[in-house]
C-alpha cells in the first residue's frame, strides 16, 4: 500500500501528514489540504497511476488522525536470502516478508544497502555494502515504523 499525490509522486507518512491541517483533541481530527491518491495493487507496480490508484482523500475531508495512523501497516521480515555474504559487500540478497509498501531503505549492521527495490509488497532486493566479518541485524526503513530481523546477516 503507499500513497501518491496527483502528480503520481509517492508520499511518505511525514508527506501525507503535512497535507493535513491538527485541531486539538485526544483523536485530533486531520484537514486534508490536498487530494490525496491511494495504492489499490497488491503489487504497488506504477507503471498504469490511472489504474493503479484511486483518490483516497479529497481536498477539504476530515479524518480522525487514528484512521491515517491505521493506514500505515509495519512491515513484517520473515527471510533474508542469502544470510551470508563477503566483506567486500556487493552481495545480492531477497528480503521477503508483508507490507513492504512504504519501504525508504535497507541497513545492513547500521550500514545503507544499494540499488534497494521495492518489487512488490513482499519482496525487497538490494546489494550489501561492505562490512567487517561480523553477524549483523537487517533493518528495513519503513513509512511505519522500522523493523529488524535480528542477527540476519552474517558478513564473512
Amino acid at each position: 500500500m503507499a500513497f501518491y499525490n496527483a502528480a503520481g509522486s509517492r508520499l511518505t507518512k511525514t508527506q501525507l501528514l503535512a497535507l493535513t491541517q491538527t485541531p486539538t483533541s485526544a483523536d485530533p481530527p486531520l484537514q486534508f489540504t490536498a487530494p490525496v491518491y491511494k495504492t489499490y495493487s497488491e503489487d504497488n507496480d506504477p507503471v498504469d497511476f490511472e489504474k493503479l490508484n484511486k483518490l483516497a482523500y479529497v481536498t477539504g475531508q476530515i479524518v480522525p488522525t487514528s484512521v491515517l495512523n491505521g493506514e500505515f501497516v509495519p512491515a513484517t521480515i520473515s527471510s533474508v536470502a542469502p544470510a551470508t555474504g563477503g566483506v567486500a559487500g556487493g552481495t545480492a540478497v531477497t528480503i521477503k516478508g508483508t507490507d513492504f509498501g512504504g519501504t525508504a531503505g535497507v541497513t545492513f549492521g547500521g550500514t545503507a544497502a544499494t540499488s534497494v527495490v521495492v518489487v512488490n509488497s513482499k519482496t525487497i532486493t538490494c546489494v550489501t555494502p561492505a562490512k567487517s566479518a561480523a553477524t549483523v541485524d537487517v533493518v528495513v526503513q519503513d513509512d511505519a515504523g522500522n523493523v529488524t530481523a535480528t542477527g540476519a546477516f552474517v558478513f564473512a
